[in-house]
């Protein structure tokens, strides 16, 4: 890939960061007001076992939904940090210098800069 496509490739990659962020944060507010629906009816006289239904939701889909927008932006987080690999190194930065600058090991980093790669020989 040139300098350009890496650019593209790193921006799109934030960008879906971003999007995966909010998306989280709106199922983690909505988490929040289900809790505070539950205690409003607990303090209410509903038993601790009933206080989700009484707040609305189901329990199921409300952990299942937040579950998976936790993992999409893992996901996505990793995504990003794999797009940022190989213009690092590119532009002569050590592996400790790339762990640094991301807050992660250089042996993690290593192993990073190993996937880019890796996905890199099976681009087109």
């Amino acid at each position: 890939m040139d300098d350009e496509s890496e650019k593209i490739r790193a921006v799109e990659s934030i960008r879906a960061t971003i999007t995966a962020s909010e998306r989280l944060r709106e199922g983690m507010l909505k988490g929040e007001s289900t809790g505070r629906k539950m205690i409003a009816a607990i303090e209410n006289g509903v038993s601790v076992a009933h206080s989700i239904d009484a707040s609305g939701q189901d329990a199921a889909t409300l952990r299942c939904s937040l579950h998976d927008l936790l993992e999409d932006f893992q996901h996505a987080r990793h995504r990003m940090r794999i797009a940022f690999m190989l213009p690092s190194v590119a532009e002569g930065m050590s592996m400790g210098a790339i762990g640094r600058t991301l807050g992660v090991s250089r042996q993690l980093a290593q192993r990073l800069v190993h996937e880019a790669q890796e996905e890199a020989k099976g681009q087109p």
